[in-house]
């Protein structure tokens, strides 16, 4: 099945069966979307074929000239690294100001680290060309409303290999692919995870978001491509149903239509697993362990906790290595690009993005002290 006969299948079935007609009329009339090329991500041969009213692809250096303000949704295809670092600014600030921003594969190392530090990080381990079933871990989540009812029609089992659950498709790893570690468990959502990929390449998200800034920002990210050729056709449906709902919840919000599901979309069965169900031990490592090493505020015997001033460090100063790494994101400074910042009191290191957000946070990361500019 191709693209286009996907992406019409996708809008019939939101429009007939899962109750969305509103949402997609409105995302015909008002939803924008912004693709950059990667490499290795090919954007056209899917965003063409979504409903929205503007639907445009770019090449990286492209990004130059664009008003990103005028979008809602911001793809940013693999690997990312052509994109001028010039320009990582403006997307910070689309983000910080309310937009919406979709990263694949590499631009987790081009993009999300350099720019949005402390939140997901490539683990260092290179995935080879490979299909893994995929499992999803909140069916309720916005943006795979009505992929798990869908993808259990016996139109895609009839596509989906014998060893694949009903509740399951196949995501293609392409060569090399970077898997994805959480770094700040409390603020990330894990909306689809692999046993495959946790087995063979050390963690299983697959998709995830979080929040950014205090304007609503979001960012998505998702392994591999948007593109998927070796995944199936259920695979690929699936795909596109995430897609376009990404784009269908942040149109919704902007225009204040309500998305509340309806209590059909979730079978009596599901309901029930829902509640009854207790992940057996193997499985609980998808729950975040419970973080106990931190130091405990310094209160110095008056009930308050003292402050610490942040400290800008000199590069020249032979005394500061950059193979130490950051308190905050856990990199070193090797390919550190802006200022570096240290606490003055236990001297632990950040990037200058690192800093920003602890100081959002309030206290230093190592000794708990509030941090003061």
């Amino acid at each position: 099945m191709s693209w286009k006969d996907l992406y019409s299948e996708v809008k019939k079935r939101k429009m007939e069966v899962l109750d969305k007609k509103e949402v997609v009329q409105a995302v015909e009339k008002h939803g924008k979307i912004l693709a950059i090329s990667g490499r290795y991500e090919k954007p056209r041969k899917v965003i063409e074929h979504m409903y929205a009213s503007v639907k445009k692809v770019i090449k990286e250096k492209e990004i130059m000239k664009e008003d990103l303000s005028h979008y809602d949704v911001i793809l940013i295809g693999c690997p990312g690294s052509d994109i001028p670092y010039a320009s990582h600014p403006k997307v910070r600030d689309f983000v910080q100001n309310g937009g919406w921003l979709i990263t694949t594969d590499w631009a987790l190392r081009s993009i999300i680290e350099s720019i949005f530090p402390g939140y997901i990080r490539w683990n260092r381990a290179k995935t080879a060309d490979a299909v893994v079933a995929c499992q999803i871990i909140d069916p309720n989540h916005p943006f795979l409303e009505g992929v798990l009812s869908e993808i259990k029609q016996s139109k895609w089992q009839k596509h989906s290999s014998k060893d694949t659950k009903k509740s399951e498709f196949r995501w293609w790893l392409e060569t090399r692919s970077f898997p994805i570690q959480i770094i700040n468990h409390e603020n990330v959502n894990v909306l689809i995870s692999s046993w495959e990929l946790q087995n063979k390449w050390g963690e299983s998200p697959v998709l995830v978001e979080f929040d950014y800034g205090k304007k609503g920002g979001r960012i998505i990210h998702m392994i591999s491509h948007t593109h998927l050729q070796k995944g199936g056709a259920k695979g690929k449906y699936a795909s596109a149903l995430i897609l376009t709902n990404i784009l269908d919840e942040k149109i919704s919000q902007k225009m204040g239509i309500s998305t509340k599901k309806k209590p059909q979309y979730v079978s009596n069965w599901q309901s029930t697993q829902q509640q009854n169900y207790q992940a057996p031990l193997e499985e609980q490592w998808v729950s975040p362990p419970q973080q106990n090493d931190y130091i405990t505020p310094a209160t110095g015997g008056t009930g308050l906790t003292e402050t610490t001033q942040i400290i800008e460090v000199n590069l020249n100063n032979p005394e500061f290595s950059y193979v130490s790494k950051c308190i905050y994101c856990g990199y070193d400074f090797t390919e550190n690009r802006g200022k570096i910042f240290t606490c003055q009191t236990c001297n632990a290191p950040y990037h200058e993005n690192c800093i920003n957000l602890q100081v959002n946070e309030g206290t230093c990361k190592k000794c708990g002290r509030i941090l003061l500019w």
